[in-house]
C-alpha cells in the first residue's frame, strides 16, 4: 500500500481532474483499479455471497471486520484481500489464506475467468475453515463497488463511514509505519489535507449510491466505539445472522493481537474511543475552512453537524 500512494501522490493534478468531472464520486485509484479490471478475463457472474467490508481508509473497517470475523459461521481473513483486485498474486494468497504454491498453481490452471478464480478462492477457505460464510476487509473496495455487485450480485456490503475531520487528519499520516530491514520504523509520512478530503469525499458518494437495505449498510465508526452492542446487532441482523454473546463480541481483539497489524495495532486491544475528535487538535483554521468548503455539506448530510458553525 505504501508504494501505490506514492505513485498517487505524483498524480495530484490528474487526480483533481478526476475528482471533479465525476462529480466527486471518483479518485485517481478508482481509475486505476477500474482499468486493471477491464484488462482481466471476466465473463463469469458468481452465486456467491460474500461479506465485503469497505470504506475511506482510516475510517474503521479493521475494527468492523474484526468484531464481524469474530462471528462462529464467518471465515475472515486477518489480513486485507480485495474480492475483485490482485487475486491470483501468488504472495496474496499466501499471506492471506495460508495456500502453498501447488495449491495456488492448481487453481491457476483450472480457471481462467479471473470473477471464478476468486469465487474458488473463498469457497476452498471457506471449507477449510468449516463456515457458511466469508468477510472480506479492504477499504477501497467501496471504489470498485459497482463491478463487485456486478459479478457478486449476492453481496452484502458494509460500508463503514467515519467524521470525515478524523478520517482525513489520520490519512495526512497513512501508511503511519513501514518495515526496514525487517525493524518496524515511523515512515513520517505527510500527504497533503486537500488529497485526504477527496478521499472521504469520494468514497462517500460511491457509497451512497448503492443505498439499498437488502445488500448494502452503511455503519459509522462512532457507533462502534459508543454503541457496539446495538450496531453489532443491526449488523448481525442485516447478515441474516444471530448475535453472538457479548462477551465474546467484546472480545473480539483476543484474536488480533497476535496479528502483525502493521497499519491497525490498535484492533488488539479492547475498545477505546480517544480516536474521536482528534481534529480538534489536529487541524488549523485554515484546514478547517478548506473542509468546510469541500466536504462541509456532506458532513452536515451524515449528521457529523447540524451546520458549518463548527
Amino acid at each position: 500500500m505504501q508504494d501505490m500512494y506514492n505513485r498517487f501522490k505524483k498524480h495530484t493534478i490528474l487526480d483533481r481532474l478526476i475528482f471533479k468531472l465525476s462529480k466527486e464520486n471518483a479518485i485517481f485509484e478508482s481509475v486505476v483499479f477500474k482499468m486493471w479490471l477491464l484488462k482481466q478475463k471476466k465473463r463469469y457472474v458468481s452465486n456467491l455471497n460474500p461479506i465485503v467490508i469497505g470504506g475511506c481508509p482510516r475510517s474503521g473497517t479493521t475494527l468492523a471486520r474484526a468484531l464481524i470475523g469474530i462471528h462462529p459461521e464467518i471465515a475472515s481473513p486477518k489480513n486485507e484481500y480485495n474480492i475483485l483486485m490482485w487475486t491470483r498474486q501468488k504472495n496474496v494468497l499466501q499471506n492471506v489464506f495460508n495456500f502453498t504454491n501447488e495449491e495456488i498453481n492448481e487453481l491457476s490452471s483450472s480457471y481462467n475467468d479471473h470473477i471464478m478464480f476468486s469465487e474458488q478462492v473463498l469457497r476452498l477457505f471457506m471449507q477449510r475453515q468449516g463456515k457458511s460464510h466469508i468477510a472480506l476487509k479492504h477499504p477501497f473496495q467501496i471504489l470498485i463497488i459497482d463491478e463487485i455487485f456486478k459479478y457478486f450480485p449476492e453481496t452484502k456490503f458494509v460500508h463503514v463511514i467515519r467524521d470525515g475531520r478524523d478520517a482525513s487528519c489520520s490519512l495526512r499520516t497513512h501508511p503511519k509505519r513501514k518495515i526496514v530491514k525487517g525493524n518496524v520504523v515511523p515512515s513520517y509520512i505527510k500527504n497533503p489535507f486537500d488529497w485526504c478530503i477527496r478521499r472521504w469525499v469520494a468514497c462517500i458518494n460511491n457509497g451512497k449510491k448503492w443505498r439499498n437495505p437488502d445488500n448494502y449498510i452503511e455503519i459509522k465508526y462512532e457507533d462502534l466505539l459508543n454503541s457496539t452492542i446495538p450496531t453489532m446487532i443491526k449488523v448481525f441482523s442485516f447478515l441474516d445472522l444471530e448475535m453472538i454473546p457479548k462477551d465474546k463480541l467484546l472480545g473480539f481483539y483476543k484474536t488480533e493481537n497476535g496479528e502483525k497489524h502493521l497499519q491497525n495495532i490498535e484492533v488488539g486491544l479492547p475498545i477505546y474511543k480517544k480516536t474521536i475528535g482528534r481534529w480538534h487538535n489536529d487541524m488549523s483554521l485554515k484546514e478547517k475552512d478548506l473542509f468546510k468548503r469541500k466536504a462541509g455539506e456532506l458532513l452536515i448530510e451524515l449528521g457529523y453537524e447540524k451546520d458549518l458553525g463548527w
